[in-house]
Parts: C-alpha cells; structure tokens; sequence
C-alpha cells in the first residue's frame, strides 16, 4: 500500500499551493463545467512552480510536462466545492508518487 507521508506529500502540497494561488477552486470547477473536452493541470517535471491548464484529450505526449486530471465528477455531476478540492489534491499526491516511482 502506497503512504503519503513521505517527501511526496510535502511536494504535492506545495504544488497545489502554487495551483490555488493561481487558480482558484471555483475557477477550475467552472471550466470543468463549461469545457466539452477534459480539463487537465500541466505541471513542469522539474520547475514544480509552473503549472498552467490544458483541455484536451490526454492522448498526446506532453514531455516536459506531467498531466494531472481535474475532477469531473465533482464538478459536473455532483457539485460539490470540497470533494472537487479534496479530489484535486489526491490526484496531484498521486501523479507526483507514480513520477516518483516511475524515475526510481
């Protein structure tokens, strides 16, 4: 089983940091809502600062870029502000945990 308290989430709470600093949870749950394609956080595999959106298919290399998955599901089907956040932050843990394992 996979634990969270390590390196790894100390990292993935400064990235959703720097997520919410620039964006803010209604703003993201907003395109969620509105776009027709999915809505991904593009995080730089090294620059751990840089984060932007894309919308699209997840079906293309993004390099430099690792492509984290907004919740739908909390946003569009299910509306709720707190399960969207809390659900947003694991996906970050476990983006930057299977980088981790991927590179070591």
């Amino acid at each position: 089983m996979m634990s969270l308290e390590d390196e790894s989430s100390h990292e993935a709470e400064k990235v959703c940091c720097s997520i919410f600093q620039r964006f803010s949870v209604d703003e993201l749950m907003r395109l969620v809502r509105e776009s027709q394609e999915d809505v991904y956080i593009l995080l730089h595999r090294e620059d751990r600062d840089f984060v932007d959106i894309y919308i699209g298919k997840n079906n293309k290399d993004f390099g430099e870029f690792i492509a984290i998955p907004l919740p739908k599901r909390f946003a569009v089907l299910e509306p709720d502000r707190n399960y969207f956040e809390v659900t947003l932050r694991a996906n970050v843990a476990l983006a930057l945990k299977g980088e981790k394992d991927f590179h070591t």
